[in-house]
C-alpha cells in the first residue's frame, strides 16, 4: 500500500534524499520517497499505516529534532 504522509523539519533536498534513504532501509519498507518543496513523504510498505507513521516519525527524529512526520 501507499502511504502519504506531511513532513516539515528538512532544510534542503539533500537532507530529503538521505531521510528517504534511512526511511527506505528499514525493516518493513519497500519505497520511501520525498518531495522536499510540497513537503510530501510516500512510503510503499505491507505494515499497517500506524506501523509506517512510526517508522517513518522515529528514522526522521534520528536524523534531526527538528522534523516532523505526520498525517
Amino acid at each position: 500500500m501507499k502511504f502519504r504522509f506531511e513532513i516539515t523539519g528538512l532544510d534542503c533536498p539533500n537532507c530529503a534524499a538521505k531521510l528517504a534513504s534511512m526511511i527506505e532501509k528499514s525493516e518493513g519498507i519497500d519505497s520511501a520517497k520525498i518531495n522536499f518543496i510540497a513537503e510530501k513523504l510516500v512510503i510503499e510498505s505491507a505494515l499497517s499505516e500506524s506501523e509506517v507513521l512510526a517508522i517513518a516519525a522515529s528514522c526522521g527524529k534520528a536524523f534531526s529534532s527538528d522534523v516532523e512526520i505526520s498525517r
